[in-house]
């Protein structure tokens, strides 16, 4: 066990999820930026992600 409490576990989660939100944003800024991509095509990825995942 690693002796923190449920509470600290969480925030540690928390604040995982939150650091990769910002690298994620910051690679698809990046990307947009260069012409590489646009928002929209992100956007269409994730949803075509999303109901193949529903499937399984």
């Amino acid at each position: 066990m690693s002796g923190k409490t449920r509470t600290e576990q969480s925030i540690a989660l928390e604040q995982l999820v939150v650091s990769h939100s910002y690298e994620m944003l910051a690679l698809i800024t990046v990307l947009e930026k260069k012409g590489i991509l646009s928002r929209q095509e992100i956007i269409e990825v994730i949803r075509e992600l999303q109901s193949s995942g529903e499937d399984g």
